[in-house]
């Protein structure tokens, strides 16, 4: 089955217009992706080992959970969506607010983060998408990275995120 993303500007504002999902995109046009963080009372980030059949960086850890908006959702359904489909928590994102904003080619990323305390071996994995979960200090991903088996172009996002999480208080 097809999916189709919503066009936006580079300012965020929604066009009329809508893709196909590996069509060509003008170089002015962007689609929406929203990307969860999820934190515990210790700091540590849920990260997740990609299957071997994922088109880019398989079997590579990467961290939180994410994807691209299809068309007619806002990036709270689309992190809503992802997080239930990818590891089966269900969070209520009605007042988030993305943490951060970021470009990529062709795309808007909105960074959520989330608190939960549960166990890996309680999450529902999607299988189609994750291998499995562990919880890792920002030590035990800066030692994957050096190792080559974490996604590299987050190592400079990533303690980024965590100290703009730590100072919004995710904890609270």
């Amino acid at each position: 089955m097809a999916e189709y993303w919503d066009i936006y500007n580079q300012d965020g504002s929604k066009t009329s217009k809508c893709v196909k999902r590996g069509d060509a995109m003008k170089d002015e046009e962007y689609h929406l992706v929203a990307h969860v963080l999820i934190l515990n009372d210790q700091n540590e980030l849920l990260i997740q080992k990609r299957t071997m059949n994922k088109e880019s960086y398989p079997g590579y850890w990467d961290f939180g959970v994410g994807g691209s908006a299809v068309c007619s959702e806002d990036s709270r359904t689309c992190a809503h969506r992802e997080l239930l489909e990818e590891v089966g928590i269900n969070h209520d994102f009605s007042t988030d607010v993305p943490l951060l904003r970021t470009y990529g080619i062709h795309s808007l990323i909105d960074f959520y983060v989330i608190h939960y305390e549960g166990k890996c071996e309680d999450l529902m994995l999607q299988q189609e998408e994750v291998s499995e979960v562990s919880w890792a200090s920002m030590e035990k991903i800066e030692e994957l990275i050096k190792q080559k088996k974490f996604i590299s172009y987050h190592q400079h996002l990533l303690p980024l995120l965590m100290e703009m999480a730590e100072h919004r208080g995710v904890h609270d």
